[in-house]
């Protein structure tokens, strides 16, 4: 039976390292045997507690999700899974004595077993499912009217800009990206992986552990010359079917 290795990384990007703040950007995933849930969350550099909900959307998706039996996933249950994560948050941000909009953050997650596969979308970020023969299939960035407008859980119209793929190939790789990767990983076109830039990273994986090869990620994300293209935070998630 093929199992997923995970191989996942952050790093803190330069405009944040300047100003001394942490990074917003977080990822979790869970994979037992054939199944794998993933999900990695941006959160507003506007936002004072957005690293607090980056990490509390990404981990609560994951673990609720993992609880889903094979082959039960619908747009309805996602949708309604994200309204009572988004309520959670909502409960933390009155504890604290802050605003929900504190929270902001993207999401961008996928869940493959045998039966399904289905990305989860809402606001930038990128998600890519390859199949063993090279298809491939992105659920590309929303952005606004501006480059660096989006959307967010927090955001009143968030159902309206949820999106929910659910897609037939034969899936064998998971790509899921923070913005801060768009740039050197998207082609010109921003409907394609960037072959130059993921092709060696992939190959590289295919035959590394997933210790060394999440801590080459984090090499790679956090080099000197990445900050030349972008200053954002950076996340990149990359799950292998072996």
């Amino acid at each position: 039976m093929k199992k997923w290795q995970v191989y996942a990384a952050s790093a803190t990007g330069a405009a944040h390292l300047a100003r001394d703040i942490p990074c917003q950007d977080a990822f979790h995933w869970a994979a037992i045997d054939e199944r794998l849930v993933a999900a990695v969350c941006d959160g507003a550099g506007s936002a004072s507690q957005s690293a607090t909900g980056a990490d509390f959307v990404s981990r609560q998706l994951v673990e609720r999700l993992s609880w889903q039996p094979s082959g039960a996933l619908t747009p309805e249950l996602i949708q309604q899974l994200l309204e009572q994560i988004r309520m959670d948050l909502y409960f933390l941000a009155t504890e604290a004595k802050n605003r929900l909009e504190d929270y902001a953050c993207t999401l961008v997650a996928a869940w493959i077993d045998e039966q399904q596969v289905c990305l989860i979308h809402l606001g930038d970020g990128v998600a890519a499912v390859r199949t063993a023969s090279g298809d491939e299939q992105l659920s590309v960035p929303e952005n606004g009217e501006y480059a660096n407008q989006t959307w967010f859980l927090t955001s009143e119209n968030w159902r309206e800009h949820l999106r929910i793929t659910f897609v037939t190939l034969p899936v064998d790789q998971l790509i899921l990206m923070s913005d801060g990767v768009q740039p050197f990983a998207l082609d010109k076109s921003g409907q394609a992986l960037f072959e130059p830039f993921m092709g060696p990273v992939i190959r590289y994986l295919q035959q590394t552990a997933e210790e060394p090869g999440s801590s080459a990620l984090q090499a790679t994300l956090g080099d000197p010359r990445t900050s030349e293209i972008t200053g954002d935070d950076k996340t990149l998630l990359i799950a292998l079917r072996r």
